[in-house]
């Protein structure tokens, strides 16, 4: 058995583990076509490695690492879910594309087949074969890898793959020797997408990452429930503004859409609720509210400062220009958002607190916000209910009676100082 020396227990990750995990997350399985979809997403996937590399003669950066990392982890789920549409196991692949790389490293058979594969016993062959594998070689890995890409979008039918395991075995062989020659993992770039498709689409169960104020004094934490009435009133010009409201109180400042052409931005301060909600994250409502933990000033200072609330805000405007553009994801159901999305939001957060919450979560509040943001332009305001313990988001309208009633105080007319001028005395 080929084994790195620095294995951990969360590196010893089984190919059989890998295709439980990866098959729950199939939304493709016992679907008609479902073979057809499978290989399509993986041809691109592969596309997308290729993409990455660019030029197969240049050291990867940090940056191009990540993308390879990603999109080969994308690759192995799809080929996983390939093989499960031919009734072939992950680990029966696995046990083909070890001996495929043995034939090509010209190493003996010196470890078993039998039992449970494990992904870091692919980076101990490669590693104890390091000197085979040269960066000269990695144009001929990568059109190697192309070819048998292309053989598989050859078949016209699962039952062509069905009586062998040549081809699958000689596609993740390659995936593991290009891993090898830009210096990566595979064991790291399936746990890698593991994380990432159970960040997605979690599995039963999953619960919501724990509250960031949860050991703080109630002064410093978010309200557990509260209701936030969204008032929506008329200017002398007919322009609509929005006032916020809790208890009676009025929160922030009157919001226009300050939009020549009216789009409803004027009520986006719920997309700030559905945050709360759905992530207990919103530094823009807990400044309004003053619900700093000034207790901690660091905390006080990143996670509750200046430039969390900008992201924030940030967050919000670069989503809502997105929606604007998709009905405001009228027709998104949960778990279609665009995984790019997600993926750049996240990435806007890296480094605060937030950033330890899942994309599902984010999904959640992103298509619930629009959701009651919708309501909101089509009632012209209403009562929005947030509970942080439930982690919903509510809606309801005003009664006709419960909407104000605000005077609209014509403008003045501006005197000109200095039109007129007596005459001057001779």
């Amino acid at each position: 058995m080929y084994l790195p020396d620095e294995v951990s227990g969360n590196q010893r990750l089984s190919l059989a583990e890998y295709e439980e995990r990866a098959s729950a997350s199939n939304q493709f399985q016992g679907q008609p076509g479902a073979f057809n979809q499978l290989r399509y997403g993986f041809f691109g996937e592969i596309g997308g490695t290729l993409a990455a590399i660019k030029k197969s003669n240049r050291d990867l950066g940090a940056a191009e690492q990540a993308n390879v990392t990603e999109e080969l982890g994308d690759a192995l789920w799809y080929l996983t879910t390939v093989a499960v549409e031919c009734n072939r196991s992950l680990n029966d692949v696995g046990v083909a594309a070890l001996k495929e790389l043995q034939r090509r490293l010209e190493v003996d058979n010196r470890s078993s087949t039998a039992g449970n594969l494990t992904f870091s016993e692919f980076d101990g062959l490669t590693e104890y074969c390091r000197s085979k594998i040269s960066p000269d070689t990695r144009t001929e890995t990568l059109c190697r890898l192309g070819k048998h890409c292309g053989q598989l979008m050859g078949l016209s039918d699962p039952e062509d793959l069905g009586g062998t395991l040549g081809l699958l075995g000689e596609l993740l062989a390659d995936m593991i020797l290009v891993c090898a020659q830009f210096d990566l993992k595979f064991a790291q770039v399936a746990q890698a997408n593991l994380e990432k498709f159970e960040s997605r689409w979690p599995k039963e169960g999953t619960k919501h990452h724990p509250l960031f104020d949860e050991s703080y004094s109630a002064l410093e934490q978010l309200p557990r429930e509260f209701t936030m009435r969204f008032v929506q009133v008329f200017d002398a010009d007919g322009v609509p503004y929005v006032i916020q409201q809790m208890k009676g109180v009025n929160i922030g400042d009157r919001l226009t859409d300050n939009r020549t052409e009216p789009d409803g931005y004027r009520f986006h301060d719920v997309f700030h609720l559905a945050y709360i909600a759905h992530l207990g994250w919103s530094p823009v409502i807990r400044g309004l509210l003053k619900l700093k933990r000034k207790s901690n000033p660091q905390v006080d200072r990143d996670e509750d400062g200046a430039r969390a609330m900008i992201i924030e805000e940030g967050i919000a405007t670069w989503i809502f220009n997105h929606a604007f553009q998709r009905k405001y994801f009228t027709d998104t159901p949960p778990g279609k958002l665009e995984y790019g999305v997600l993926k750049q939001v996240r990435e806007m957060v890296r480094g605060y607190e937030v950033y330890e919450c899942p994309l599902w979560q984010w999904e959640k509040a992103i298509l619930e916000g629009f959701e009651v943001f919708r309501q909101l332009c089509e009632t012209g305001g209403g009562d929005v209910t947030v509970n942080m313990t439930e982690h919903t988001i509510t809606f309801e309208p005003m009664q006709d009676e419960e909407k104000p009633t605000l005077a609209i105080v014509p403008r003045k007319k501006k005197m000109v100082v200095g039109a007129a001028l007596p005459p001057a005395n001779d």
